[in-house]
């Protein structure tokens, strides 16, 4: 096997790691796409777990994105399959080996790898949603801001024209699967209450440990 396709096939069980499922489960016994908003994403736990597990499953799921960036550049693998590793993890976050279509939107593995590849533009668009959410406590559209920002900021840092069109087919991908879950997610709201844009402190699904 190819130092190329074992990064990639790397890069992709590692966005399988279920982590949000996983962590729901164990705390409260729930399916975290069937509560909620019906996402398996980091947002999702902080709702209906808890926010310090909510924070747990982002930093995991940032890991694990950084760590596939890594390990592509451990491998020693060519410049074009860095690039894909990083459609690699966060397609494998969307549609994980063992839940075929019953992943996230894969936002913090591809952040996480974005860390590793352009270190400074993410942390700046970090900043930037850190700040928007901050004067709108609005997640919906903090993240908007601070995308734009890290599609933008590679140019205004001097880096190659192809990072920002990089960054902007990586987010693409991620709004596709948004696309696919959407009649999903809106079932799941039907029953949660859940409403878009839904501020932290929503509610909290079932019982269980808390």
């Amino acid at each position: 096997m190819s130092r190329d396709v074992l990064a990639l096939l790397i890069a992709y069980l590692l966005g399988s790691l279920p982590f949000a499922y996983l962590v729901t489960k164990y705390r409260t016994g729930l399916d975290i796409r069937q509560v909620g908003e019906g996402n398996a994403g980091a947002r999702n736990v902080y709702h209906v777990v808890g926010p310090g597990w909510g924070v747990l499953v982002g930093i995991l799921d940032v890991s694990k994105g950084l760590l596939a960036y890594h390990v592509s550049r451990y491998l020693g693998a060519s410049q074009t399959a860095l690039l894909l590793s990083g459609f690699a993890v966060v397609l494998g976050h969307g549609f994980p080996f063992l839940r075929w279509k019953e992943g996230g939107k894969g936002v913090a593995a591809g952040m996480g790898f974005l860390l590793g590849l352009l270190p400074r533009s993410t942390l700046l668009g970090g900043l930037a949603f850190g700040l928007a959410y901050l004067w709108q406590r609005d997640f919906n559209r903090s993240i908007t801001i601070g995308c734009a920002a890290i599609v933008f900021l590679p140019l205004a840092l001097g880096e190659p024209p192809l990072m920002s069109a990089y960054v902007l087919a990586l987010m693409l991908i991620m709004g596709l699967k948004k696309l696919v879950d959407i009649s999903h997610e809106r079932q799941v709201w039907a029953r949660s209450g859940w409403t878009d844009g839904a501020t932290p402190g929503f509610h909290r699904e079932g019982s269980g440990k808390t």
